[in-house]
């Protein structure tokens, strides 16, 4: 890691007119919205990638449950339940919400009691940073170094009061085991909370070492909310104390997934002062230097506002889960040591393999090479690459083997540092043994058939869309590594996707074991589709776009259904429920507007490209149209910023026109590429790499990254 900060304090002098990214950002961006537009980000106070992320949980009159508060934070909610460490970034599933502390009037476990009313217009957030006016009772400051918090409590009236509760989520999550104990002036402790995700692997373990600037006058014990007699140690499904203060308080909080001993070194090591403004300014530093790998000039307040705050998204999730004496628990649930590397956890692969993967492959190396080494790492251990890894558990949610796709391309854009040979031998394994440990759902019937036939599986179109871009990263992964036979066999399964066409209705179908297709209505969830219908999954073929061409009868007949598709997507009016066409707020669609470029047809691409970006991003707490899913909808928004689009399941891009006049951004190669833009519009009339003429608009990331500047003539 410090080879590449080092190159970065030596690049270029900052070009004239550069855009403070670090000033743009506003975390706010995506915490509201409602139904299924909702971004499910939260405000929380994190440093980059941080196993902490120290913020409120939040709720309306009645309970916090519900689709709203899957990151414990909703922007419409008047009450702070309390000021939790763990979360989730931008996912539709509630996970997280460990240790609780909430500054109250009177000693109370009851989450409707003291939880508090927020003066809104007093909320604060920057990267690293958070704060609250709690009317009556408390200024609440909270800033996060990676694996630890800082609370700051300015109390108000004379009843000072904080209560800890290690089950303030159960209503959402099932709090399993928990126990604290009291010194003078600090309390150890541990939790295992079952949230969504969690609890399908027995609950996400939680080690804390909670430090006072001051010694409490008073406290009590409680288990699920009785209260005890026990004066130091409580321990039960559920505990919690009060705790009353004689004046002002602050709390140093460093959590471990691995012990009380590494919550200790975690704390002592990233805080070990009484300095709260100290803490805040280190990880405002260490934001500065992440998102110093892009410069921007040009654009409006609100697009350079979209653009920080979708990169600073982008580096929330996946978590690092390392100790500072470099143990994790992997999910194989003991505890390694990682030497020289970072391991993380909170992959939400079925999401972030599409735009997130790319984008760290291309602008930030380094993390992108401890991502594969950490999916790896949990795919060798436990003989299958991890489907949805959060925590210290493998969750198994969503379709596909994304992780194949992630590790083959960061192995063929030349990311180093993690095991190919087992990695790949891992996936193999998966793809082509239906005995194998973590084989493919309906493997069998895949390899018998060439797709999944709707008869033999559910979500038999989706899965044989996604196995086809899993087969075509093993394919070129296969061909890197010497295995021609394979990657001509993954080649010719990741043509699998024509077995679901239906060249009469033009849609991809589903269709049974004895070759006939299924009833068809183009808009409606079936079971054939995964979150998704007809019209969303129908262009999922983003590795093979000439392919798809064919099935149409050419480029010009794919853009036509394109058009169409785009076309009903423009004139349907937004209702929070999932949309029928177009939907950005999902996953299987977000290329589409790129496949004409892919094709051919560049300026179709600026013009959808730069609807998407108009209309479904903002820069205000509804600024996302739908849960960011681990940073993938901001990763979106970067790469259409940036004019281009990653290919998955090959080594290109897509190059369209870029918003800004000009962007430089590290890349893969520890050397630094321009992107610029001359003339008004969104198409792209002329693209020149290094000087040189670019008729087609795809280019290799290997072209891309042995290049100093692309630049683009736009029209309108």
């Amino acid at each position: 890691m410090l080879v590449w900060w080092l190159l970065l304090a030596c690049s270029p002098e900052e070009t004239p007119g550069a855009v403070d990214l670090l000033s743009r950002v506003d975390p706010f961006i995506g915490t509201g919205g409602a139904g299924f537009s909702q971004g499910s980000a939260s405000p929380a106070a994190s440093a980059p990638g941080g196993m902490v992320k120290v913020g409120p949980d939040t709720s309306g009159e009645s309970s916090p449950l519900g689709i709203a508060h899957c990151s414990g934070y909703w922007y419409e909610d008047p009450y702070a339940v309390a000021f939790s460490h763990t979360r989730l970034h931008g996912t539709g599933a509630s996970d997280g919400g460990a240790i609780g502390f909430s500054p109250t009037t009177a000693p109370s476990v009851d989450w409707k009691v003291y939880r508090n009313l927020m003066d809104k217009s007093s909320e604060v957030a920057s990267p690293g940073f958070y704060s609250v006016d709690l009317p009556g009772v408390a200024t609440v400051e909270l800033g996060a170094s990676t694996r630890a918090a800082h609370h700051r409590y300015s109390f108000e009236g004379e009843e000072r009061w904080l209560t800890l509760d290690l089950g303030h989520t159960a209503a959402d999550h099932d709090v399993l085991e928990s126990w604290m104990e009291l010194g003078a002036s600090e309390i150890t402790g541990f939790v295992r909370m079952a949230g969504s995700l969690s609890g399908g692997y027995g609950g996400q373990p939680t080690w804390f070492v909670a430090q006072f600037s001051t010694p409490w006058t008073e406290a009590g014990l409680w288990v699920e909310e009785e209260a005890t007699e026990a004066l130091v140690r409580v321990e039960g499904r559920a505990v919690a104390a009060t705790l009353s203060f004689e004046g002002d308080v602050e709390v140093r909080v460093g959590i471990s997934a691995v012990d009380l001993e590494g919550a200790r070194n975690n704390l002592e090591e990233e805080i070990p002062a009484w300095d709260f403004d100290q803490v805040v300014s280190r990880t405002e530093g260490r934001w500065a230097e992440a998102l110093s790998a892009f410069e921007v000039v040009g654009g409006t307040l609100p697009e350079q506002r979209m653009f920080a705050s979708a990169l600073y998204h982008a580096l929330l999730m996946p978590t690092n889960f390392t100790d500072v004496d470099g143990r994790y628990r992997g999910l194989d649930q003991e505890v390694h040591t990682a030497k020289g590397w970072t391991y993380y956890t909170d992959f939400s692969l079925w999401d972030t393999y599409r735009t997130l993967h790319p984008l760290m492959i291309l602008a930030f190396p380094e993390i992108a090479s401890d991502h594969a080494r950490s999916l790896a790492d949990m795919g060798i251990r436990r003989g299958e690459l991890p489907v949805w890894p959060q925590g210290v558990g493998e969750t198994y949610v969503m379709i596909g083997n994304a992780a194949e796709v992630v590790l083959a391309e960061s192995a063929g854009k030349g990311v180093t540092g993690f095991d190919e040979r087992r990695a790949f031998a891992t996936a193999h394994a998966q793809a082509t043994l239906p005995g194998a440990t973590g084989a493919r759902d309906d493997l069998t019937a895949l390899l018998e058939h060439g797709y999944v036939p709707s008869d033999l599986g559910g979500g038999s179109v989706a899965k044989t869309l996604e196995y086809a871009i899993d087969d075509a990263s093993l394919s070129m992964w296969a061909e890197r590594l010497g295995h021609e036979e394979l990657a001509e066999s993954y080649a010719v399964r990741a043509r699998a996707y024509a077995h679901v066409f239906d060249a009469e209705t033009g849609f991809m179908r589903p269709r049974r074991s004895d070759g006939t297709f299924d009833p068809l209505v183009e808009t409606d969830w079936s079971d054939a589709y995964v979150e998704g219908n007809a019209w969303q999954y129908t262009f999922l073929v983003p590795h093979d776009a000439g392919g798809l061409a064919d099935l149409f009868g050419g480029p010009d007949l794919l853009a036509e259904k394109l058009d169409a598709f785009f076309s009903l997507s423009e004139r349907w009016v937004p209702d929070y429920a999932p949309a029928p066409y177009y939907w950005h707020g999902n996953e299987p669609d977000l290329h589409a507007a790129f496949l004409y470029g892919a094709t051919g047809l560049p300026e179709q691409t600026g013009r959808w490209a730069r609807w998407v970006r108009e209309t479904h991003y903002t820069d205000g707490p509804d600024g996302l149209a739908g849960n960011d899913d681990g940073g993938t909808l901001s990763s979106w928004y970067v790469f259409a910023a940036l004019g281009l689009y990653p290919l998955n399941g090959t080594l290109d891009y897509v190059v369209s026109a870029p918003l800004f006049d000009s962007v430089r951004l590290t890349t893969s190669e520890n050397s630094w590429l321009t992107i610029t833009g001359e003339g008004e519009g969104s198409l792209s009339e002329r693209v020149l790499l290094d000087g040189e003429e670019w008729t087609v608009p795809v280019v290799s990331h290997d072209q891309l990254v042995h290049s100093s500047r692309l630049h683009t003539v736009r029209s309108k």
